[in-house]
């Protein structure tokens, strides 16, 4: 259980830490640099900067490269701008800490998967993956949001309740927002992303690129690490399946049993029988194991928003049954480009303000005062056509907002069980994606994903693709009914008939 404390985590500190002994130490300028053993951390230096790189990235356009080499590229960059845009094509999971001069800048993976938390005591800066880390060298307190938010309906009634990017629970802490770097001698987020307008870009040369990109990426990846592919009968991991035609001899496959799954549920019956087709073994886990209380009270103490009643009931599982010697390939960050909020605006169709974003699938978001504060903050930036560049403000939420903040916590807390690996935590693949028009992205057919699975390894479509039983099927039918009849009341009452 030692181990597992802030397994995968880092504290960077203007002050020694001694309760960190035993992690890796960098001295970086004046600061300490703390990185959990499991942790890979590469270094490299010149007369103009000093860059260390917290956990991994891949380049698929030049699949050998290692961490060190690609590190050696940013070394070179000569801007912050040159730097941004040499993280463009890269995937990983990863915090890239730059020294220039006596000031330093923090970036993060596209997506914000490596959660950075800072704050600022006695003029001194402090970072971390998350408070409870900080809590170890300063004073950090609970204040107002803290109490707000978890005695809040939202907070007891979602297993898997998030806030959004860029903030915390707790005074004076704040968290980095996917798609900004951090200055600390500014102490202040800036958005280097988008640059260009978006552009529709034609549907087959769209999934060309995709699926070159993606193969590259999963064969990279093999190289690297030893490779878990969880499969349920999902978009994501069938998707992920297709690009590792060529390495699947080498992949551990798996699917755990959780929350209402059983052995006949289509998520375990759909994989097996895929596998089995295949020729290759369907290992099932099961996470529905009794909870270990000394696992429980580490589990929380190893973040701030732990989950313990879903995520951290399902890590209990996996700890007993995952073999830790693998590194998992996690399908998140692909939903960005299947319209995940589109339908939705079908039943709350004002975007124009922050309200409309507050009813997105978080329902008791609007109740909570400072994440109605900072999804304002977020909106009254991204509307503007300057810098949203054309991109969906849809899409840009979820990307994000959901994913950099969900999704996130979710990895930040499975950094307990297993590293992992985001094969489209990618922003150039992102990009691809989102300059398809929405009619090829969207349900229920999601051409463009149909084609790159059918490009990459057609037979896996003999197999349905999260098909759905009659009584949801019923019920998507009559809330479509519903949809079209409210909407025709609103236009017989707008022409006064």
């Amino acid at each position: 259980m030692e181990n597992l404390k802030f397994r995968r985590q880092f504290l960077f500190s203007a002050k020694k830490c001694n309760q960190l002994a035993g992690w890796k130490e960098e001295k970086i300028g004046r600061y300490n640099l703390y990185v959990h053993p499991e942790n890979e951390i590469n270094r490299l230096k010149n007369d103009d900067m000093d860059i260390i790189l917290i956990g991994h990235f891949i380049n698929p356009h030049f699949p050998d490269k290692s961490n060190l080499e690609i590190l050696a590229d940013i070394l070179a960059c000569k801007s912050i701008n040159d730097i941004s845009t040499c993280l463009y094509s890269l995937v990983g999971r990863f915090v890239l800490i730059i020294k220039r001069n006596d000031n330093f800048i923090f970036f993060h993976d596209s997506c914000g998967l490596k959660s950075i938390f800072y704050t600022k005591q006695d003029e001194e800066f402090y970072a971390a993956s998350q408070p409870l880390l900080l809590k170890k060298i300063v004073n950090v307190k609970k204040g107002k949001k803290y109490y707000d938010y978890t005695e809040s309906k939202y907070k007891k009634s979602d297993l898997e309740h998030w806030i959004p990017s860029g903030s915390s629970l707790y005074e004076n802490v704040f968290h980095l927002v996917p798609n900004y770097y951090l200055d600390v001698s500014k102490f202040e987020q800036i958005r280097y992303w988008p640059t260009k307008q978006l552009k529709v870009k034609n549907l087959e040369e769209s999934v060309e690129e995709f699926s070159n990109i993606l193969k590259n990426t999963m064969e990279a990846a093999k190289k690297r690490f030893k490779i878990a592919l969880p499969i349920t009968a999902g978009w994501d991991s069938r998707i992920i399946l297709s690009a590792c035609k060529d390495i699947a001899d080498d992949i551990y496959f798996y699917t755990f049993i959780y929350r209402e799954l059983n052995k006949k549920s289509t998520d375990i019956a759909i994989p097996k029988k895929i596998l089995s087709k295949l020729g290759y073994k369907h290992h099932i886990l099961d996470c529905n194991r009794s909870l270990d209380e000394n696992f429980a009270d580490l589990y929380v103490k190893n973040s701030d928003m732990a989950h313990l009643n879903d995520w951290g009931f399902i890590a209990n599982g996996m700890i007993k049954e995952f073999p830790q010697e693998k590194t998992t390939i996690k399908g998140n960050c692909s939903e960005i480009g299947r319209c995940v909020y589109y339908d939705l605006i079908e039943i709350n169709p004002d975007i124009s303000s922050s309200k409309g974003f507050l009813n997105l699938g978080t329902d008791g978001w609007e109740e909570i005062v400072f994440v109605k504060s900072q999804i304002k903050k977020w909106f009254d930036e991204i509307k503007n056509e300057n810098i949203n560049l054309g991109y969906n403000l849809l899409d840009l939420f979820y990307w994000e907002q959901r994913m950099g903040s969900w999704q996130a916590q979710a990895q930040l807390e499975w950094d307990i069980v297993h590293d992992s690996f985001t094969p489209f935590n990618n922003r150039e693949i992102i990009d691809i994606m989102l300059a398809v028009d929405s009619q090829y992205r969207k349900k229920p057919n999601y051409l463009f994903f149909t084609k790159v699975i059918e490009q990459l390894w057609e037979e896996l479509l003999e197999e349905p693709i999260n098909p759905k039983p009659f009584s949801l099927k019923f019920r998507i039918i009559m809330r479509k009914i519903l949809i079209k009849i409210r909407v025709f009341k609103l236009i017989k009452k707008s022409i006064g008939r």
